[in-house]
């Protein structure tokens, strides 16, 4: 309520929810917030100023939220207490020292009844009590803040350890605060105020050396010697050392108080007397730094350094841990799972313990209420504590006493310090409730003491419990990362883990001092009992805490201990008794070391260290495990994307590249087409880094069949990129036949198909090797049934390349047959306008009359494109997209010549691209088919017999013209063939006009006979004439181009009489040469 009265007045308003769902560090956090806000980052000056202000605001909410309201008398138990606003307030009794703390001299002289019995005569208690007042004067003087920054540096990671801290008061004694101090009151105060503080405290100086000078130099005149003096000092320190006290099992008395009450009084007195021990221990130092002022001898300051400081150390490490307890709050419970959550139901109904458990975290239930409900149950009352009854101030004492003792010294009082077994008993406790910082904090504590290198005779080295005590901080500082530390916090606390459990398992005694350790300590049983030998107890505890770090994921720190298990082995597993070797664990020394090696395998496969993980698996001399973790290695490498380690050489596969392939093939065989990477692809380089170069090939095709699988059940875009891929594997795949001499350049064909022409996905079936797979029943090996070579790969890679081309354009077609492709792809490729796959595959695929015959069909289907008045062959399709690109007949455009817009410019744009395209592919390819001009032509007419022939078209008919080749011969494609066309066509203007050109080419005579005599070997289509004038007599017969029809009959009759008459004068001519006579 104070607190939270307090965050109010700063604005923070909480309602009662949040507020007692606070923690310890929800709090803290809340508080240093408001500090920073308030200001406190600028300077330590404004940071102090706004902690005083922020404190001052506490006290006095406090006192106004606590006050007394009446007096409290108990007249059953005797307590005494006040009444306050919201609490009851009990008075307790005072410790011994604190009666010489809070008393004077004359009383505590006079009172011969007093509980404080100073032991020695009159003149040792004058001696005292002149001593405390010099331990006071120095308390004053150093101030209230020197206890507090003494017990923060022992607690845990300090900036400053306590070694550290003695000497720099013990500068503050001799020469006051440093020039930083002064320098920075300058800065934050002023100069004269920094001046006259500066004069104040050095007067202040002064005044306590002089002080302390007379004093010092009185009490040894008193006492006559320091060793007097010493004396009387050792007899105090024994009334601050924590209190022995058995306890009495089944005393429920003892336990039937208010607990909160034993808890505040024990953490009271713990404060004065760690207070007071620290005092005297600042006297001390304070007086072996002045030793020569004040006639120390050497003997004296020894006596000091070597026994009454180690003996108020000791106390204050002891009184230090009670007062940790009693202000520390406790953790909350870390619920991680299903079970812990059920477990903190606590369906047994025990309304007390639930209660407790509870309230742990809460700011106002320390860790003194878990031991005290510990010290409970031990003494044999499982009852709870009371709150129904008060004590009385002697009972609070008493009971406090107890509580310490039980603390300190364990139940039955015989334990020698905090070092040894009760301290480990402390912390079982602290674990059994999840207070891992605080197990840590104790036991960090006693083991730092146990390496002192003087101590007091009380305190011995822990010995025996010591690798208990190292044992459990391991255990404390592993759960510790487990809480969301910083990364550096993390990994120091790992560090420290793994130094704790090698020295552990060093130290004598080792192993029969764990085996005595409860569940709860994080012990788990190895399977042996008794002592064994150093190496064979290293190897089994190195293993557990190998699971103790691999249970929480901590990979690094696991990895080594299964390094240090194996360093073991051969000492530990090699007895002079073969016999014997495998009793010890049930394995041999091969499984044994198989095992540690797949451990260590598996930890840094973990942590990506792929070379180490390799090692482990190379050094592993069993060959199962092995091959276990070789597999393994090779699929984590997949799916972490790291497989190229394998392909490229970084590992050296000296002995297991058989091995390796076999896995990747398992996985390929066994792995979704999707995969990144594909398997084959790493196949494929895993062989070509070796210079397998046919293996390679041979791995590449079976991705490319896996493509063709997946291409046959996908649509448009998927399918089109399977494709790609498919071809991709296949160039890939020739490209590697080509490296191998052309004698070996072939590879296998896949006998079984059937696991790539389905979807595939990851098989979970375990793993089966048939060994006789290969051979048949006669027990000879199978033959393979074909072999594919270069040629036969780059067919496939032609027609795939079509497949490919078609999908683009979402023109599904699937290649079924073995013995090359059908028309119908010529058909699609020349429909889509693919002409240059159409013919790559005709060229590739068919010879001879086939190949003619194909090229005859594209060619008529490309001329058809060009004439839109007559449809596609059904065979070519009828897609109007394609009709709508072909070029309009002459007679077709004089029809639409008025009505042309922009759809038809684009549409003639279109066919002109058509034409353009025959003409290109008919120069091409008329070599493969002489007649292919001839087709052409002739499809052009018979689609539009008006149409107009292309110029180029023409003139490859013609073709050149040669003095040996006249008339109209020539080859297939001769000028004799478009007379013929044009005549059957009925285009007589056309044939007419070509007869008399080349006729009339004729007229020229040469001179020479002989030469004259060759115009008798041209030869015309004399047929083909008669039928032209047929048909224009019977044109003018009909009525049809009466005029046009005349005038070329006239013009035909005229050159033909006129061609007669020249080969009738030529033959007489040639008769009468006497160059012939005179032949004959």
């Amino acid at each position: 309520m104070v607190l939270r009265k307090t965050l109010q007045e700063y604005n923070k308003h909480f309602t009662d929810s949040e507020f007692d769902s606070f923690t310890v560090d929800g709090l803290k956090n809340e508080i240093l917030s408001l500090v920073e806000h308030q200001g406190g980052c600028e300077n330590p000056v404004s940071m102090l100023q706004c902690w005083k202000t922020l404190c001052t605001r506490y006290v006095n909410n406090w006192c106004k939220n606590n006050v007394a309201c009446g007096l409290l008398v108990d007249s059953v138990t005797g307590a005494v207490g006040l009444i306050r606003k919201n609490a009851i307030s009990l008075c307790r009794g005072l410790e011994d020292v604190e009666h010489l703390i809070y008393g004077s001299f004359n009383e505590l002289g006079n009172n011969t009844n007093s509980a404080l019995q100073i032991p020695g005569d009159e003149l040792d208690r004058e001696i005292l009590f002149e001593l405390l007042q010099c331990v006071s004067c120095v308390s004053q003087q150093l101030g209230k803040a020197s206890s507090v920054i003494f017990d923060e540096s022992l607690l845990s990671t300090p900036h400053i350890s306590p070694e550290e801290v003695v000497p720099r008061f013990m500068k503050i004694l001799q020469t006051g605060y440093g020039s930083s101090i002064a320098a920075l009151q300058i800065s934050d105060l002023g100069a004269d105020i920094a001046w006259e503080k500066e004069v104040s405290n050095h007067r202040s100086l002064r005044k306590f050396s002089k002080d302390m000078f007379l004093s010092l130099h009185s009490l040894c005149n008193r006492a006559n010697t320091w060793g007097k003096v010493l004396d009387v000092i050792e007899s105090y320190l024994r009334f601050l050392v924590p209190h022995k006290t058995v306890l009495k099992l089944g005393s429920e008395a003892v336990f039937n108080v208010n607990g909160f009450a034993i808890v505040q009084a024990t953490s009271q007195i713990a404060k004065v007397m760690f207070e007071s021990a620290l005092d005297v221990l600042m006297l001390l130092s304070y007086m072996v730094s002045i030793s020569g002022q004040i006639n120390m001898t050497h003997d004296d300051v020894s006596r000091v350094k070597v026994e009454l400081i180690p003996m108020i150390q000791e106390s204050l490490t002891e009184w230090h841990i009670i007062h940790f307890f009693g202000t520390t709050p406790s953790e909350s419970p870390a619920i991680e799972d299903f079970s812990s959550q059920l477990s903190s139901l606590q369906i047994d109904g025990n309304d007390d313990k639930r209660s407790w458990n509870e309230r742990l975290g809460k700011c106002d239930f320390p860790l003194a209420f878990i031991l005290l409900l510990s010290m409970q149950s031990s003494s044999g009352d499982l009852g709870h504590l009371s709150f129904r009854r008060h004590s009385n101030p002697s009972s609070l004492i008493s009971l406090s006493r107890e509580f310490t003792s039980w603390i300190i010294w364990g139940r039955d009082g015989k334990e020698s310090s905090i070092s040894f077994s009760h301290s480990i008993d402390l912390a079982l406790v602290l674990l059994r409730h999840g207070q891992f910082n605080a197990a840590e904090y104790l036991l960090t504590l006693v083991d730092a003491y146990s390496h002192k290198e003087k101590i007091f005779g009380s305190l011995q080295v822990v010995g025996g419990k010591l690798p208990t005590l190292l044992h459990l901080l391991g255990c404390c500082l592993v759960a510790q990362t487990q809480n969301g530390l910083y990364r550096p916090f993390k990994d120091r606390k790992l560090s420290e883990s793994v130094r704790c459990f090698f020295r552990a398992a060093s130290l004598e005694g080792a192993s029969q001092a764990l085996q005595s350790l409860p569940h709860e300590a994080g012990w788990l049983s190895v399977g042996f009992t008794g002592s064994l030998p150093p190496a064979a107890w290293k190897l089994q505890y190195y293993q557990w805490v190998m699971q103790i770090f691999e249970q929480y994921n901590m990979s690094e720190s696991a990895c080594q201990f299964a390094l240090a298990a194996l360093e073991q082995v051969d000492e530990a597993l090699s007895p002079i008794d073969s016999s014997s070797r495998e009793d010890f664990l049930g394995e041999s020394v091969t499984s044994v070391k198989g095992r540690l090696w797949a451990n260590v395998f598996k930890f840094t496969l973990d942590l990506n260290y792929y070379h180490d993980a390799y090692c482990a698996i190379i050094s592993n001399p069993d060959e199962e495990s092995k091959n276990i973790c070789l597999r393994r290695f090779i699929i984590v490498l997949y799916e972490r994307g790291a497989i190229k380690i394998l392909c490229d050489g970084q590992l050296p596969l000296i002995g297991f590249v058989d091995k390796v392939e076999r896995e990747l093939v398992w996985k390929a065989e066994r792995s979704d087409s999707s995969a990144k990477p594909n398997p084959f692809k790493l196949l494929y380089a895993f062989e070509m880094h070796r210079n397998n170069w046919r293996k390679a090939a041979s791995y590449m095709y079976l991705y490319s069949v896996q493509m063709r699988a997946v291409a046959a059940l996908k649509d448009h875009q998927p399918r089109s990129l399977a494709l790609q891929e498919r071809l991709n594997g296949l160039s890939t795949a020739i490209n590697a036949l080509h490296l191998v001499h052309p004698a070996y350049a072939w590879i296998e064909a896949p006998v079984d198909e059937t696991f790539l022409y389905k979807e595939n996905y990851p098989s979970k079936k375990a793993r089966t090797i048939m060994e006789g797979k290969a051979l048949d029943d006669d027990g000879q090996p199978q033959k393979l049934q074909s072999y594919l070579d270069v040629e036969k790969l780059e067919n496939e890679f032609v027609i795939t390349s079509a497949e490919y081309l078609l999908s683009l354009l979402n023109v599904k077609w699937t290649f079924t047959g073995n013995d090359g492709p059908s028309s119908d792809l010529i058909d699609l490729l020349v429909e889509s306008n693919l002409y240059d796959m159409a013919f790559t595959v005709i060229l590739m695929f068919w010879k001879g009359s086939r190949l003619k015959r194909e090229l005859e069909r594209v060619f008529t289907a490309m001329s058809l494109k060009c004439c839109p008045s007559r449809p596609i062959p059904p065979s070519f399709g009828n897609d109007s997209k394609t009709n709508c690109l072909l070029l309009t007949s002459s007679q077709d455009e004089v029809v639409s010549r008025g009505s042309l817009d922009v759809g038809t410019t684009v549409q003639q744009s279109m066919g002109n691209r058509q034409w353009e395209m025959l003409e290109v592919y008919l120069d091409k390819y008329k070599a493969f088919h002489p007649r292919l001009p001839v087709i052409v032509a002739e499809t052009l007419l018979s689609a539009d017999p008006e149409i107009e022939l292309p110029l180029w078209l023409v003139r490859i008919f013609k073709g050149v013209r040669k003095e040996r080749n006249l008339g109209m011969t020539g080859n297939e494609s001769n000028p004799a063939s478009l007379f013929r066309l044009y005549v059957d066509y009925g285009r007589l203007a056309e044939a007419t006009n070509l007869l008399i050109e080349y006729i009339e080419s004729l007229a020229s005579r040469p001179a020479d006979v002989i030469r004259r005599k060759a115009q008798f070997a041209v030869w015309f289509p004399y047929t083909t004439i008669e039928r032209l004038w047929c048909l224009l007599e019977e044109s003018i017969r009909l009525g049809h181009r009466i005029d046009q029809s005349e005038n070329l009959k006239k013009l035909l009759h005229s050159v033909l009489v006129n061609h007669l008459n020249l080969l009738k004068v030529d033959s007489d001519d040639v008769q009468s040469s006497p160059v012939l006579k005179t032949s004959s």
